[in-house]
């Protein structure tokens, strides 16, 4: 059987049927709520600041019960999240389900300006916690629901959130690797989270910042690379390449290597402003591999379903 792995889109478009997928941790049941209007007296942005600074204190706790406090429990909260590579919509009126997905620090500089670009290898060009006004432009349609998939009914007890919704914030995590999203109604009379959802950065599967970049613009390149560099181990997984026996492990393989005659270099792909790829396909008479070389020197594999993720870097 011809192993085909790696042929996917680099950009994090994963194949659609896969072996196995998460079970989603909670669905609430539908409840039809009864719209509560409240007044709509705008906050001054003295009070919204001191609001979003009151939250990112709780959030940074990184307990549920904290954050919590801000959520309405009549109207609820959408919460969006990828499970792996799945992306999950969730309505709850508390994170507790979710909160490991928000375990992480992000920075207490409230800023009122758009989210800065990001360069790659896990740094922006600018960090804080940045709030801009959102008033009519939030929907529930706009998250990528092709997971969860829920239905119009689904949404319709939630949809008093994308009425009431004026600011978004969005701030990246202190390690630069994940980028948070909040949704808020701030007035007089409610200040309250409506939604809230978190992300991966584009490259982060192949982003490390104390690791120094490789030539990887040509092939001579690459060739030069592994000629100096024939081995590679993913202590994770017990795994290796070894050029110079041609041979690599992985969990499809089981027991026994992949031995392989010759490999062949592939296009080089930028998934951010520092990071670049390059498919190498290991070949021989009978099946073929495919890992992705980074210019931060790893191998990565695709992810395929169930199965862990390897990252072979230089052996010690």
């Amino acid at each position: 059987m011809i192993l085909i792995l790696g042929l996917v889109h680099l950009l994090g478009l994963e194949e659609k049927t896969v072996p196995t997928k998460p079970v989603i941790k909670k669905n609430e049941s539908v409840v039809q709520k009864d719209s509560v209007v409240f007044d709509t007296t705008a906050c001054s942005d003295k009070e919204v600041r001191l609001f979003l600074n009151e939250f990112i204190k709780q959030f940074s706790t990184n307990k549920a019960s904290n954050i919590n406090q801000f959520v309405d429990k009549n109207d609820g909260l959408a919460i969006f999240v990828k499970d792996g590579y799945y992306p999950v919509l969730s309505f709850s009126n508390k994170i507790d389900d979710w909160i490991e997905w928000f375990d992480f620090k992000i920075y207490k500089n409230v800023l009122h300006e758009s989210f800065p670009e990001y360069l790659g290898d896990n740094e922006f060009k600018k960090t804080g916690f940045f709030y801009t006004e959102y008033k009519g432009k939030f929907s529930l349609d706009n998250f990528d629901d092709t997971y969860s998939a829920r239905s119009d009914e689904d949404k319709k007890p939630y949809r008093i959130l994308e009425k009431t919704c004026n600011y978004r914030a969005d701030v990246m995590s202190v390690s630069g690797d994940r980028i948070l999203t909040l949704y808020f109604r701030i007035y007089k009379a409610k200040k309250q989270l409506v939604a809230i959802s978190q992300d991966e950065v584009a490259d982060n599967l192949f982003t490390d910042p104390k690791k120094e970049f490789i030539k990887i613009d040509t092939e001579a390149d690459v060739e030069e690379f592994l000629l100096n560099n024939p081995k590679f181990c993913d202590s994770d997984n017990n795994g290796y390449i070894d050029f110079g026996k041609k041979e690599l492990t992985y969990i499809d393989f089981e027991e026994r290597p992949f031995l392989f005659t010759t490999y062949k270099i592939g296009s080089i792909t930028s998934l951010s402003p520092k990071i670049k790829v390059r498919d190498i396909e290991f070949v021989n008479s009978k099946e073929k591999f495919t890992l992705r070389l980074s210019n931060k020197g790893t191998f990565t594999s695709y992810q395929m379903g169930a199965r862990p993720l390897y990252v072979y870097s230089l052996c010690n």
